[in-house]
Parts: structure tokens; sequence; C-alpha cells
């Protein structure tokens, strides 16, 4: 199959969205699948120094706009958009083989945007698959785009991937779907170091924009009693920032409280190897029962026990036998769970939520399910 991935814009650096992105990928040049990652513009300062046309873990990837970063002048940086976007579209067309079956495949993106792939696959012989991880309308003051996206992006797809049963249960409609989890390399986990830290140490990571869950975790933090130290990953525009830096400052524990942005990928995993405890609550609203945490695929292959509670996805894999979970997302029973296990060897557990996730989560297993349903579409 030729596969023609509508890559986010910043690709191939970033976070959960792009790291899935790639992953899967990676599962399409293994199948032994033609698969480029077409981006349209990027995001990335030119600090980065990424080209625009190059190779990542074995995956070919192109950025259709001329530069391959953010230029700093606003007319310059509009052009550019301008410019990927009709090469995107000339790519598209350009990349189309004949003879084998021709697959554009795209993360869940705007639903104006869907509706543009959707006639572009229609007019140039593509079949039009969704990856979709996050349902969106429904959250309190959602754009008219996400509520647009929810109501009828299901029905432009000629399949879908999706990552939960919430998910599976919206798209109750005819179109081809399959569930595909959160997913990780494995082996390539496994072969970074890990970073040694003194002491007890908790470690949250997200994005800035969960403002409201960063402020459950800095609570449950101050109400746990015993010598511990919490470290926060969190990325986001100046002005979130600026707000988390806050929020720390405003902690009576500030001083035990070490906070981390934009930092090496390598450096991300080796702090989740060295962290005692790794924090995902999930506040329990429909948006996180339709999502699964991208990081729970990688907490779980650095053999690092991970607490969270009785929400969504989580429940399908884990228990107290691999994990520690709690039944409310309430800050009390976070404090208590985590006061009890301070003391105590908890690697048999770490052992077990590892072997869930070589199972169920590492993309080599993943790539062939994936890959037999995009046969059958």
């Amino acid at each position: 199959m030729n596969i023609i991935y509508i890559g986010t814009n910043g690709f191939p650096i970033g976070m959960a969205t792009i790291q899935r992105q790639l992953l899967i990928s990676k599962g399409f040049v293994l199948q032994g699948n033609d698969c480029l990652v077409l981006s349209q513009f990027s995001i990335l300062d030119k600090d980065k120094k990424i080209k625009r046309r190059g190779e990542i873990e074995g995956v070919n990837y192109l950025c259709s706009s001329p530069f391959p970063y953010r230029p700093k002048n606003f007319i310059l940086r509009s052009i550019n958009k301008i410019i990927g976007f009709c090469l995107q579209t000339f790519y598209i067309i350009k990349n189309k083989k004949n003879k084998t079956k021709n697959i554009l495949f795209t993360v869940r993106t705007s639903f104006f945007n869907t509706v543009y792939y959707r006639i572009l696959s229609l007019l140039f012989g593509y079949t039009y698959i969704g990856d979709i991880n996050e349902a969106l309308g429904s959250k309190k003051g959602a754009s008219l785009n996400h509520r647009l996206f929810d109501k009828y992006g299901k029905f432009l797809y000629d399949g879908v991937l999706l990552i939960s049963d919430s998910l599976m249960s919206n798209y109750n409609i005819n179109t081809p779907k399959i569930k595909i989890p959160v997913i990780c390399d494995v082996s390539k986990l496994d072969e970074i170091n890990k970073i040694t830290l003194e002491g007890f140490n908790l470690l949250y990571c997200a994005s800035a924009a969960y403002i409201e869950t960063l402020q459950f975790v800095i609570e449950v933090f101050e109400k746990t009693e015993g010598e511990l130290n919490l470290i926060l990953v969190i990325s986001g525009s100046k002005n979130q920032m600026k707000t988390v830096k806050q929020l720390i400052k405003k902690s009576q524990k500030r001083d035990r409280i070490k906070l981390k942005s934009q930092i090496d990928y390598n450096k991300l995993i080796g702090l989740y190897k060295g962290a005692d405890l790794l924090m995902i609550p999930l506040p329990e609203i429909e948006q996180h029962k339709s999502r699964f945490p991208h990081k729970i695929a990688e907490y779980t292959a650095c053999k690092t026990p991970f607490i969270s509670n009785k929400w969504g996805e989580v429940i399908n894999y884990f228990d107290n036998e691999n994990s520690f979970i709690v039944d409310n997302y309430s800050v009390n029973e976070y404090v208590s769970k985590i006061e009890s296990i301070m003391n105590i060897e908890n690697k048999h557990i770490a052992e077990k939520s590892y072997e869930i996730s070589k199972k169920n989560f590492d993309y080599k297993v993943l790539s062939n399910q994936i890959n037999e349903f995009l046969i059958r579409v």
C-alpha cells in the first residue's frame, strides 16, 4: 500500500500526537508499505534546524511549506502557510501510485480540513482513514469547529482508528472501525538510561492547557505527608507557562517542586524511569473518557508504577495488581494511596504493567492489526 499520512504541523518534533503519528508510521513501514508523512507547515523555531525533507526512524517526511520552521515575520509566516497549503495538495496528487492501494491517513484535524481531505480523496482515488483519539465537542465552551467535527466528522471517513470504547460507541455508524489504544516502542524505551534522582519523587507530565488538573496534582502533593518531591514536566505557550509558575510560587511546598519544560525526549524517558511514582489523574468528564493519554504507554514501558483513577480506558487494562488505582478523582483518595505506598516495594507492580505494555501497546504488535484493517477497508 501507498500511504500519505497528513502530518501534525511540527513533525517530527513533538510529544503525544506526533509520537503517536511517528509510531503508527513506523508500523506502516514495518509492514512493508510506502509511507510519507506530509505536513502543511511547521510551528518549530528555526534553531531546531529541521530539514524540509528527511527521514526519522525509517519514516520519510516532508514539510510542504518553503520554510520548515516558523518565520518570525508575520507576512512571511502567512505566505509560508498559504504556499504550504497549496503544495500539500500538489504532493498528495503527485505521490499517488498506480497498481496499489492509495491511502490518505490523517489525525483528528479541523472539521473544515477533514471535509477538504475527503474531497481530495474522492477526486484522486484515495481511501480516507482517520486516527481519532479524543472528543472535544462536548467540552464546555467548545468551538464550532469541534462541535461540527464530533457531530458530522464520523461520516466523512472510509475507515477510522479509535482510541477508546467511548469513541467506539460514538461512531455507531457503518463506517469500518478498529480500536487502537495508546502506542509506544518498547524496545526503543528499553535502551534509554534511567536518570537517578534523590529521595521519593512524584512526576506529572502534561500540557499547560490542563491547568485544573495541574492544580489538583499540586494540591495532592501539598497534602501528602512525608519526605517527597514533585517533578512537573509541563509544556505550553508563554502565557500558559506564566500561569504554571504562579501556581508553583503559591505552593507551600514550592521548594520541593521542580519544573521542567521543552526537554529532550531521552531525558523525559530517563526521568520517567528515575521517578518513584508517575501521576495521571483523570477528571471524570466525557472528554477524558474518550481519550487515552499517550504517556500511559510510555509510563508502563519504563517499568515505573503509576497512579490514576477509575475512569475511561484505564479500567480496561489496569487494576491494583499492576498499578495504583483509586476509585475517584479525589484529592483525599490520591493522598491516602500515595502515603500507603511510599515505603513499600513495588517493583512487581511495575513489571506487571510493563508486560501489559508489551502485549497491548507496542507498535510492532499494533502495526499488524492496523495493516490488516487497512487491507479490509
